[in-house]
């Protein structure tokens, strides 16, 4: 058995430099579509963050009077933290009735009113000293802590840039393994891109102070993806 692997190997080593010679002819109009993709990574400038306040009580008007107190203390607390007015925006506001099940019956049991602020906080060592702030003041909605840079505009170039060379060289490649060259550029389009950081909600670590929460920011990772078709010539 071990003759008639090693008599085949032997075959098959002397047939390759004759398929090695052989040509297979680029046909007429032929092409070769490829992808190319890239990322960069940067550091993260700036955090984003969804801060609310939800109140209940038996009246919708109550319901309205407790939350307005509240989110007005919060973006007071948001300013005397040190973040712009610019930069506390209203995100949502919802009104609704809450209904107790616990008789089989639908029964109104009061109103939730529900205000959430976009808040962008631009020192990224305070991060979590403001939302504490926050908290105190009366928040009691904190989430998406999103992690962003000034920068992510250029740097989605640069990927996309790198995405291109990246194509190019894969076509090259594929192109020179069948005896071939690339010709012109047939087709060039941007099939996807953006920029992710991981999912943060609190990152939290124990701080000196057991009551406040540090939050560690996440670098962000900006990508390209580009598809490329081109013409494939014979250089012969």
């Amino acid at each position: 058995m071990k003759k008639l692997i090693a008599l085949t190997l032997a075959l098959l080593m002397l047939a390759l430099p004759v398929w090695a010679e052989e040509r297979i002819p680029a046909a007429e109009g032929a092409t070769l579509t490829v992808t190319g993709s890239a990322s960069v990574t940067l550091k993260a400038d700036y955090a984003k963050v969804s801060v609310g306040v939800s109140t209940k009580a038996a009246t919708v008007e109550e319901a309205t009077e407790r939350n307005g107190e509240a989110i007005r203390s919060v973006i007071a607390a948001l300013t005397a933290a040190g973040i712009a007015e610019d930069d506390i925006a209203t995100s949502s506001y919802s009104v609704y009735a809450e209904y107790d099940y616990s008789t089989g019956e639908a029964v109104q049991s009061g109103f939730n009113v529900t205000n959430q602020l976009t808040v962008i906080i631009r020192d990224m060592t305070a991060i979590g000293a403001t939302l504490d702030e926050a908290t105190k003041a009366g928040a009691n909605n904190i989430y998406n802590v999103e992690f962003c840079s000034t920068l992510a505009a250029e740097a989605q170039d640069e990927a996309t840039v790198h995405a291109v060379q990246d194509a190019f060289r894969k076509a090259k490649l594929l192109a020179a393994a069948a005896g071939l060259d690339v010709g012109g550029v047939i087709a060039l389009e941007e099939n996807s891109g953006g920029y992710f950081t991981v999912a943060a909600t609190y990152k939290a670590e124990a701080a000196r102070d057991a009551t406040s929460n540090v939050i560690l920011p996440d670098d962000l990772t900006v990508s390209a993806s580009v598809k490329l078709v081109v013409a494939l010539i014979d250089p012969n």
